[in-house]
């Protein structure tokens, strides 16, 4: 038995058919908040101030963070062994605190 796509869609109209469609993502989505930022310049304000809005907005949501993260790959192991020794930074700050 044969498999084609145009099947699975004889039922819905062309409108529809966009909204069944698989669309992969490159990469998973975090968090809850979409990715994009905007900014709208109020009447008369300087373009440098709007620029500089923007710029806070994307460092508060990490998008160049992330940006800067995914420039290069990263192989698996690094990253284990990067987050091994950030908890084991936390764990010391922490027990240190404690010991105060």
């Amino acid at each position: 038995m044969s498999y084609r796509k145009d099947d699975q869609y004889r039922n819905y109209s062309k409108r529809n058919k966009k909204d069944y469609e698989y669309r992969g993502r490159k990469h998973a989505v975090e968090g809850s908040r979409p990715s994009h930022v905007s900014v709208v310049p109020k009447d008369n304000e300087p373009i440098e101030r709007t620029i500089k809005k923007f710029l806070r907005k994307i460092k508060k949501s990490g998008i160049a963070d992330e940006y800067r993260k995914r420039r290069f790959f990263e192989k698996p192991s690094t990253k284990k062994r990067r987050r091994r020794m950030r908890r084991a930074t936390v764990l010391k700050r922490l027990l240190e605190k404690e010991g105060k």
